[in-house]
């Protein structure tokens, strides 16, 4: 009788071995793998800005969140047959080309003789990048013809300045005396930040978005580094007929602008004799060239790219940039 109540009670103070999961379980299994397999292929999805390789741009009709391409050829009276025919023929090479990549491209190219201008995703909003850079330069010889800058007047370099974390202004001491002019150089030949954050803190953002609407760059924003491929083009295209500064100035701008630490795609598209003035921009999924083309028939191209995938970025721009040049001359 002994041994059997022993054994009643060690049956007692025996645990149950674990259950196998219920439905309940394995229902908020399933729910939250799919959820992070949802949420990864949106953010992806979204890095590429809804565009992937081969696939057509990701659009709601209903709630318009998404542009899908937009085609400008201009007015067919004010050209030639001959220039409608090569523009159509870059346009068909771009977004054929560009279907077959991920993400977002956009470009606008400005015939300077005819004032001629054709393109696609020229209103699409895109990062602007180091091309932000352009009206602060613009501003800076404005105010300096308004007697308001003095461009060699000795600006001494202050820690705040630096934030930007970028550029041989960086590298320098703090004190370390430079004239405006000498920033406004390293901002267009180098793209240095630091420098560009001189002069953004002097003028503020509220002067520089201003200044830049004043220009026609109605969609173009500091604060929110944005703008479009038809802002940057009009800004050249100002800058080219004299609308922005003196000839004077004008010209050491565009000088800022030539021959540049960065002339590995709009300069090498073209013949090496043929001279470029631009602005390159980059940053992680972005890519951006723009400028005016000296050639014999001198013309404006404007290259923008948002989500992208730097290798395929990098081959597909050297292409077009070719294709453009031999079209216009």
């Amino acid at each position: 009788r002994k041994l059997r109540k022993q054994r009643i009670e060690n049956k007692k103070k025996r645990k149950e071995p674990p259950k196998p999961w219920g439905k309940k379980e394995r229902y908020l299994v399933g729910i939250t793998l799919l959820a992070t397999v949802l949420i990864s292929a949106i953010s992806a999805m979204g890095a590429r800005e809804w565009k992937l390789a081969g696939v057509k741009r990701f659009k709601l009709p209903s709630l318009n969140f998404f542009k899908e391409e937009t085609i400008t050829i201009g007015e067919k009276k004010t050209v030639s047959d001959e220039e409608l025919f090569k523009s159509e023929k870059i346009i068909n090479e771009f977004v054929d080309k560009t279907n077959k990549l991920s993400g977002v491209y956009a470009f606008s190219v400005i015939n300077l003789s005819s004032g001629y201008v054709y393109g696609v995703n020229e209103d699409e909003l895109m990062e602007a990048a180091s091309l932000i850079k352009l009206p602060v330069m613009a501003l800076s010889f404005k105010q300096a013809e308004e007697g308001l800058l003095n461009l060699d007047e000795k600006y001494s370099l202050k820690g705040s300045d630096k934030i930007a974390g970028s550029g041989s202004l960086f590298g320098k001491a703090v004190g370390y005396q430079i004239s405006y002019r000498e920033i406004l150089k390293l901002m267009g030949q180098e793209s240095d930040n630091t420098a560009f954050n001189i002069m953004r803190l002097k003028f503020g953002d509220g002067a520089i978005n201003t200044f830049a609407q004043s220009l026609g760059m109605k969609n173009t924003d500091i604060t929110k580094n944005q703008t479009t491929a038809e802002d940057i083009g009009l800004f050249f295209q100002n800058l080219f007929l004299g609308k922005i500064v003196s000839e004077q100035n004008k010209e050491e701008l565009l000088t800022n602008l030539t021959k540049t630490i960065y002339e590995d795609y709009l300069p090498k598209g073209v013949p090496i004799d043929v001279r470029v003035a631009h602005k390159f921009g980059r940053e992680t999924g972005v890519l951006n060239d723009a400028g005016i083309i000296f050639a014999p028939k001198p013309y404006i191209l404007v290259l923008m790219s948002k989500g992208t995938i730097a290798k395929e970025v990098e081959t597909f721009f050297p292409e077009i940039i070719k294709s453009i040049y031999q079209s216009q001359n």
